[in-house]
């Protein structure tokens, strides 16, 4: 039997989060006897993905993060390239200060993939002298949405590939209600919640002002955080001052998101930016209303009974008051069908994928 094809992909970390998931998720449905996935990363954090990723037959490379030590980034990423005969590698970034990156592995003999994860990025400096690589260093171009899309790439072309997920995995389970509602003696309680990394762009210390309204308005409520990053203190701090310790509780990373979308009555996304994100398409997948900045793009909407939008710009007591309306008599039925149809079925995006690698490297 012949090698399967290894596909090279650079990510920061492979941390659980938007873009790492979406690796994960298409990576699990491979036929591995034909593509292999192998990762590239600058960092190394508790509860990540490599293990899984090298028990799934993958190779794992480190490199110096490129802001710190560009030139050996660039020269390691070239010879990794280079010495394995790599034939595919996909950047995975929000930003296009990767294009070094890509044009190290073009000059390595690789066709070079940019896929934009996000519509905005605080590098915006650095991420417009890397545009002006961008159309030089990425054979192809992907985006999780027009507007990620139109950021990486302005006028020039680029393909739309949806974040797909699992979607019977998201489906609304009674039975996960009851276990998550057990394990944390939530009771009949209402739950709001919020599923990210602790990062600013995810905007917490206003989700926490929101839920200060929230509680004001009803005592029996209770509020999720899940997630980890480097805000944490900063979270807890905050959660302190605004004296809601009993109220919100902070799960750190779980394997169980999808157990957590059954148990809540509403998610809150409060984001200062976004490109497309993954948590909105299965909470939609669960039946579960979703609250949203008007900061996120209109291609999240998959069932437009489910999804508001509203301004960070507004008051918290606005979101408090809108949120509990969402929460009352929810229809928790799975959006399958709606869903699927609107290109967010990981299945058949694997199937793509395996088609699409197979005639890029016949090539």
């Amino acid at each position: 039997m012949s090698e399967p094809i290894r596909v090279l992909h650079i990510v920061g970390a492979m941390y659980p989060g938007g873009m790492e998931n979406f690796i994960m998720n298409l990576y699990e449905r491979m036929d591995r006897e034909k593509i292999q996935f192998d990762i590239v990363v600058h960092m190394r954090k508790p509860n990540d993905y490599v293990d899984a990723i090298r028990q799934m037959g993958g190779r794992v490379y480190e490199l110096p993060r490129l802001t710190k030590n560009p030139l050996q980034n660039i020269r390691g990423l070239f010879h990794i390239v280079k010495d394995n005969h790599y034939g595919i590698v996909i950047r995975h970034t929000s930003n296009a200060l990767a294009a070094p990156q890509l044009l190290a592995a073009r000059a390595g003999g690789a066709y070079t993939i940019c896929h934009s994860h996000n519509e905005t990025d605080p590098q915006k400096l650095l991420h417009r002298l890397g545009r002006l690589l961008m159309r030089f260093a990425a054979t192809e171009r992907f985006a999780c949405s027009e507007k990620a899309g139109q950021w990486m790439y302005g006028k020039q072309g680029f393909r739309i590939i949806h974040n797909a997920i699992d979607i019977k995995r998201f489906a609304y389970r009674p039975e996960a209600s009851r276990k998550i509602r057990e394990e944390f003696g939530l009771g009949d309680r209402r739950v709001y919640g919020h599923i990210a990394n602790f990062i600013s762009s995810k905007n917490h210390m206003y989700l926490l002002q929101i839920y200060k309204e929230i509680a004001g308005l009803d005592e029996n409520a209770r509020f999720f955080c899940l997630g980890e990053g480097a805000l944490r203190d900063e979270i807890e701090s905050e959660i302190r001052r605004l004296r809601l310790e009993d109220r919100v509780i902070l799960t750190g990373v779980r394997k169980d998101a999808e157990d957590f979308m059954s148990c809540m009555d509403v998610l809150i996304f409060p984001s200062i930016f976004e490109g497309l994100p993954l948590t909105l398409i299965e909470a939609q997948a669960a039946g579960l209303p979703c609250l949203i900045s008007d900061t996120i793009t209109r291609d999240v909407v998959v069932s437009e009974h489910l999804v508001r939008y509203e301004s960070i710009g507004k008051t918290p007591d606005v979101w408090a008051k809108e949120a509990i309306a969402m929460g009352a008599g929810a229809d928790r039925s799975c959006q399958y069908e709606a869903i699927a149809n609107a290109g967010y079925d990981v299945e058949a995006l694997a199937q793509w994928y395996e088609g699409y690698f197979m005639e890029i490297q016949g090539k």
